[in-house]
């Protein structure tokens, strides 16, 4: 059976890329009716890809099918008094409206909260945007890199480097700042859903990426409140005060972590017990960091031959830290995910049945996660503007089709 929390909850999601959406899919996934709003061209996530085989296709993008599955989806042109009407209407029956327009555009064409509001009492809008509703900087446009630079990610992320004033900062990879965005509005969303079943009226939510992602930063937040310096990318000898070093193997790379003296005279055993472990600049932690130069290779020499799997067990197997650094294929062929069946098969038309990321949580009903393919560009005009809306006839749709509204 499919999940159930939010089953009877009627979400509108005119999310644009990955936050909003995001959002709209955690309360898809959690069993409520979410209609996905896009306007004629189609959600800018629809032109990211990746594509099967490469060929970009708008209906097969898969950043757009994953966030988007479970959805029901419809076009409405809202730069058109009919569209923007149509839209007001379909918010009358909804409980959450999730948007991620710059804060200007819904108010310049008459679709601010408290339009919506006066449709509808009970309504939840969230808005997430880069930056938030107000102050300064509320009107400019950012995306990961920018939100990572702007949180502070990149002067401490990805962490250790050799050369701090040569090496440039890096933003979060995959969309992170993004996505943590989408899932503080789906928080930040069932919070105000909460507060309107204990009130019975509905409010304005305002998400900002940049504090999402600025939120995460407690412990460079807190030092420098203590008045520490602010931190920076560290250098590589810093990380190694814990000997965790990360070895190449023959399909990828392999953390370990031999710190304490039992822990490398084990390592050292597991390695055949070579003649250049006998010497004395490897004899105790401290002489082991003062000659890492010359110690990393060797224990890279050693790794280098094997797969990552059989390093990991076997140090693990005598009590050594010790763990893979996945990859997606991985991900995909992980016993652990398999195990808890992370991974949902989905058939979509243009792609064919394909492996999805689940949601990461279960629950004591032991109802679990159902995934319908992601909805194609107006795909559900039909059934969204007749039994699940205004109740607009065949003909009643196919005329608003031929004025360009749908």
């Amino acid at each position: 059976m499919a999940l159930d929390l939010y089953q009877g909850t009627n979400v509108l999601d005119l999310g644009q890329g990955i936050s909003g959406p995001f959002c709209g899919k955690m309360f898809a996934d959690l069993g409520a009716r979410v209609v996905k709003v896009e306007p004629h061209s189609g959600d800018p996530a629809r032109r990211i890809g990746p594509f099967p085989g490469g060929e970009p296709d708008p209906e097969a993008s898969g950043i757009y099918l994953a966030l988007n599955a479970n959805k029901l989806g419809v076009t409405l042109d809202l730069e058109s008094a009919t569209g923007r009407e149509l839209l007001l209407e379909l918010a009358q029956g909804a409980d959450l409206l999730i948007e991620s327009f710059p804060p200007s555009y819904l108010p310049g064409i008459g679709l601010d909260f408290p339009a919506f509001q006066a449709r509808n009492p009970r309504l939840v809008m969230t808005s997430v945007t880069p930056l938030g509703q107000t102050g300064a900087w509320s009107g400019f446009q950012a995306n990961n890199l920018l939100l990572s630079d702007l949180s502070g990610h990149s002067r401490e992320h990805p962490g250790p480097v050799d050369e701090p004033a040569n090496q440039p900062p890096l933003q979060l990879a995959a969309h992170q700042g993004e996505f943590l965005a989408g899932l503080a509005a789906a928080s930040a969303s069932a919070l105000a859903l909460n507060r309107r079943r204990l009130h019975g009226k509905g409010c304005h939510v305002d998400v900002s990426g940049m504090e999402a992602l600025a939120l995460l930063s407690q412990t460079a937040l807190a030092e420098f409140s203590l008045g520490m310096p602010p931190r920076t990318r560290q250098r590589e000898g810093a990380g190694r005060q814990a000997l965790l070093v990360l070895l190449p193997c023959r399909d990828g790379y392999v953390g370990i972590s031999p710190r304490q003296q039992d822990q490398w005279e084990r390592f050292v055993e597991l390695m055949g017990s070579p003649a250049w472990a006998e010497d004395a600049k490897f004899a105790t932690t401290d002489s082991r960091l003062a000659n890492w130069g010359e110690l990393e290779p060797l224990l890279a020499e050693w790794t280098r031959e094997r797969d990552k799997e059989d390093v990991y067990r076997q140090a693990q197997s005598v009590r050594i830290p010790s763990f893979p650094l996945n990859t997606a294929a991985d991900l995909f062929t992980s016993a652990q995910l398999a195990a808890r069946e992370f991974f949902v098969e989905v058939d979509h038309p243009k792609t064919g049945r394909l492996r999805y990321p689940g949601f990461p949580a279960r629950f004591a009903s032991g109802k679990e996660l159902e995934l319908a393919p992601a909805p194609s560009l107006g795909g559900d005009n039909a059934t969204v503007l007749g039994a699940y809306g205004p109740g607009l006839s065949n003909d009643e749709v196919a005329a608003l089709r031929s004025q360009g509204v749908i």
